[in-house]
């Protein structure tokens, strides 16, 4: 590796260290001051995942299922490995959350514009409990696989295994921190804009609310 990309490497370090801490520190101290279970819940699944990777980690170890090197072995090995790569299958968390949130929503929506042509439509329901499991669900696995990347990076450096580096401790370090802040941040954005939907006036926009209510009367005219 040149000089110069092993600069450009350590000031894409130095930028990770300064920006994560202080998205989650930024995010974290405004969801405190309303939100403060949301935090507590958060920092109890990190540390959860973190404990129970290192109690796995040394236990697998010392039975021969994870050798000097990282590697698995044996049958039980392989079923650390399987459970390890199903905790942080982030992409299948993201699509069965989806699929859960279109499933409920989805049809509801298309019933009421379908049944407001016929003038008897009924407001969806659980929206909000939806959206909210949708959310949680993602923040939940995030969360989790920060505690397994941030877990793995430590005890695998610290047990000398052959091919660990500073390097890729810190890359799976700067990983963790960002799936934390990607956690705290969907976090506020959804308690923040759910905040703004409660405290939004009706007569701020009266030209979009009488447009909206016209439109709703309209979809629910033969209903008593």
């Amino acid at each position: 590796m040149s000089i110069s990309s092993e600069i450009q490497v350590i000031l894409a370090f130095v930028f990770i260290a300064i920006a994560i801490p202080s998205v989650i520190a930024f995010t974290g101290l405004k969801l405190a001051n309303k939100y403060g279970t949301d935090v507590r819940v958060v920092w109890y699944l990190f540390s959860l995942a973190v404990v129970t990777t290192c109690i796995t980690a040394a236990w697998a170890s010392s039975i021969g299922a994870i050798d000097d090197k990282g590697v698995f072995q044996g049958e039980l090995g392989a079923a650390v490995n399987v459970l390890l790569k199903f905790m942080l299958d982030l992409d299948a968390d993201l699509k069965i959350f989806s699929s859960i949130l279109a499933i409920v929503l989805l049809p509801q929506i298309a019933s009421y514009v379908l049944s407001g042509i016929f003038g008897c439509a009924s407001a969806p329901i659980f929206v909000g409990g939806t959206i909210r499991f949708f959310i949680w669900g993602l923040v939940k696995s995030f969360v989790v696989a920060a505690g397994i990347v941030l877990s793995v990076a430590l005890y695998g450096y610290f047990s000398n295994w052959s091919g660990w580096s500073v390097k890729g401790a810190a890359s799976m370090s700067s990983m963790s921190g960002l799936l934390l802040m990607l956690s705290f941040s969907m976090l506020y954005l959804y308690r923040d804009f759910h905040a703004a939907v409660e405290k939004q006036s009706p007569n701020k926009f009266p030209k979009i609310q009488k447009m909206v209510d016209s439109l709703q009367s309209w979809l629910t005219r033969k209903l008593p």
